[in-house]
C-alpha cells in the first residue's frame, strides 16, 4: 500500500515538474532566439533545477568525488540506469545523446525535444555522422557534451566496452574527453543495486521503474576524473577512456560509503564531511 502511494506520488511530481521545465524551455526559446549563448546557459539552468528536483522526488541522494567538468566539455560515462542522465545533469548540464526514439515518448519526447537533446538514428549507420557534426558543432560554441559510449544501459557491476563511433568529435577538435564513473548503492535490507537500480533489458522497463520508483530511496555515486584522455584515433579513445572509466567504478565500489554528499542550501552547493571521518 505505501509502496504504490509512493509510487503515484513520486509520479505525478515528475510529471509536474516536467511540465514546469518544459514551459521554461519553451519560453527560454522564444526570447532568446538572436542569443544562442543565452539559451544555452538559461535552459542549463533549468535543467539543472529540474534534475535535482527528479533527484530528491524519487529519493536519489547524490554523492560527489572529484569536481565535474565546465563548458565547454566532452563527458564520457558508464550507463546503468535512466537515473545516470538526472544524476549528470544535476551536476554538469549540456547536451545529452540519446536513441532517436525517446524523441516520440509520451511526456519526456517533448520535454527532450525542447532541451538540450542530440537525437541518434542507430538505425541508420549514417546518422552517427550527422551527430558527430552536431557534436563539433555544440563544443565549437562553448557547450558541453554528455554521452554514455557504452550504447546500453546494465546491472551496474562493471564497465562494458566504449563504442568508438561518436568520439570522432575529439579527434577532430582535437580536446580532451572528460570521463566520469557512477555506482549506485542501496540501504541495509533493499535489492542490491544490480537488481534494484541496474537495468540490463531483462525485465520491462515500465515495471523496473516502478520498482524503483516505489523504493524508499538510494544513493548515487559520482567519481569525476581528474585525469583526461586524448589519443591519434577514436578506437584507441574508446579503448582508454573506457579503462580509465572502469578504474574510476572499481575504485568507486571500494571507497562509496565515504564519498561525501552534495549539500544543497539556497540553491549553493558545498560538501559534507565523509562518512566515518
Amino acid at each position: 500500500m505505501i509502496a504504490n502511494l509512493r509510487y503515484f506520488f513520486r509520479l505525478s511530481a515528475i510529471l509536474l515538474a516536467s511540465l514546469i521545465l518544459w514551459i521554461h524551455a519553451k519560453s527560454v526559446r522564444a526570447m532568446t532566439r538572436k542569443n544562442p549563448e543565452k539559451r544555452y546557459r538559461l535552459i542549463c539552468e533549468g535543467m539543472r533545477a529540474y534534475c535535482r528536483a527528479v533527484a530528491w522526488i524519487i529519493g536519489m541522494t547524490l554523492r560527489l568525488h572529484g569536481t565535474p567538468p565546465k563548458a565547454p566539455f566532452f563527458l564520457v560515462a558508464n550507463h546503468i540506469n535512466f537515473t545516470d542522465i538526472p544524476l549528470l545533469c544535476a551536476l554538469c548540464p549540456g547536451w545529452f545523446v540519446s536513441k532517436a526514439e525517446v524523441a516520440n515518448w509520451p511526456v519526456l519526447g517533448s520535454l527532450t525535444r525542447n532541451t538540450h537533446t542530440l537525437f541518434l538514428d542507430r538505425n541508420k549507420r549514417h546518422d552517427v555522422q550527422r551527430v558527430n557534426q552536431r557534436i563539433a558543432e555544440r563544443v565549437r560554441q562553448g557547450d558541453g557534451v554528455v554521452f554514455f559510449p557504452e550504447g546500453t544501459t546494465s546491472d551496474g557491476t562493471s564497465v562494458r566496452p566504449f563504442q568508438p563511433s561518436l568520439l570522432q568529435p575529439a579527434i577532430e577538435l582535437d580536446i580532451p574527453v572528460h570521463c566520469a564513473a557512477i555506482v549506485y548503492t542501496t540501504p541495509p535490507g533493499a535489492p542490491p543495486p544490480s537488481e534494484l537500480v541496474g537495468w540490463d533489458g531483462g525485465t520491462a522497463f515500465g515495471t523496473h521503474a516502478k520498482t524503483l520508483l516505489s523504493t524508499p530511496g538510494f544513493t548515487a555515486h559520482v567519481h569525476f576524473s581528474e585525469q583526461t584522455v586524448q589519443a591519434k584515433t577514436r578506437k584507441q579513445l574508446a579503448l582508454e577512456a573506457q579503462a580509465l572509466v572502469a578504474n574510476l567504478h572499481g575504485e568507486l565500489l571500494r571507497r562509496s560509503a565515504y564519498a561525501p554528499d552534495l549539500v544543497q542550501n539556497g540553491g549553493t552547493e558545498s560538501e559534507a564531511a565523509p562518512e566515518g571521518a
